[in-house]
């Protein structure tokens, strides 16, 4: 700050000095310097990326464009496709079809017989990630599940996922079905820019209707949620033999959102923490350069009032 103050008054003794022989003469401070970070903090995964959930910026990565099983992190973009496109069909009852009935893994146990609209779906899709809940979801919004999946890879691209391929809704192992740790991020980054989206992933429980007017509430398998990490507040949990452990997390603080996706990670819960620490850190830094490089200095200010003209760094 004292040498701040002392460069700004030399550099107005310099341009009246300067000015007194016809020479406009401007001393200028020196620029902000981005504050220099260490590396991400180490992690097992196979692939990780860190993104500023409000500018976009890619944080840090490790191995970001690698190709990857996605698992049911999937699920977060057959969301918020569903938010988007299925907006007028969400308090609507939804129709079970056989594909959704026969899915592996994880189901909520959809049946013609269950009252249960699409907004509904979603909180089953999301919290307890029900492959046949996914299926449903797609069916519905889509108009066919073929349609829905060819809207999945349309959505991908305009988000700037280029390097991903989606060939289910839900994530099941698929040879053409694929992305990276910074497509997932960037997907992420756009789901969590739309409130209802926040709403379902941040919730830790729900009261879902089940069968015959009864209800029960449906936990969260995503445990970073109830972790006790300051700001938590999304988003998809991820896990098949061929993906390994994987989970995409968000937290929010004074304003800033940051994402972290890591996969085939076994030490998910902990790697979350810290990459997200880092990228608080990091988005810290660079929201406070940008602010310096922004500014105008005031010596400037001052220099242009008198001689009426801009003398800019």
């Amino acid at each position: 700050m004292v040498m701040k103050k002392l460069l700004a008054f030399l550099a107005l003794v310099i341009v009246f000095v300067g000015a007194a022989f016809g020479v406009l003469v401007v001393m200028t401070p020196p620029p902000p310097k981005m504050e220099v970070l260490p590396p991400p903090p180490e992690t097992k995964a196979v692939a990780a990326a860190l993104i500023d959930g409000n500018t976009g910026e890619m944080l840090a990565n490790k191995n970001g464009e690698l190709k990857i099983y996605p698992a049911s992190t999937t699920k977060i973009l057959t969301c918020i496709i569903a938010l988007e496109e299925g907006k007028a069909k969400l308090d609507q009852n939804v129709v079970v079809t056989p594909l959704a009935m026969g899915q592996d893994g994880t189901n909520i146990g959809v049946r013609p017989d269950m009252p249960i609209s699409l907004h509904q779906l979603l909180y089953g899709m999301m919290l307890i990630s029900g492959n046949d809940a996914a299926v449903v979801t797609a069916e519905t919004v889509g108009g066919s599940y073929g349609r829905f999946v060819e809207m999945m890879n349309e959505k991908a691209k305009a988000i700037g996922a280029v390097h991903s391929h989606f060939a289910n809704p839900n994530g099941l192992t698929n040879p053409d079905h694929y992305t990276t740790a910074e497509d997932m991020a960037l997907i992420s980054a756009y789901a969590m820019k739309n409130p209802d989206f926040r709403d379902v992933v941040k919730r830790k429980t729900y009261p879902m209707t089940y069968r015959n007017g009864i209800y029960r509430n449906v936990e969260n398998r995503n445990e970073f949620l109830s972790s006790g990490y300051p700001g938590a507040n999304g988003i998809k949990t991820g896990m098949t033999e061929a993906a390994g452990d994987c989970l995409v997390a968000s937290a929010e603080r004074d304003g800033r959102l940051v994402i972290v996706t890591l996969y085939n990670d076994p030490n998910r819960w902990n790697d979350t923490k810290a990459w997200l620490d880092y990228g608080f850190r990091a988005a810290k830094a660079r929201e406070k350069y940008d602010a310096e490089m922004a500014a105008e200095p005031k010596v400037y200010k001052f220099v242009n009032q008198v001689l009426g003209r801009e003398a800019r760094a």
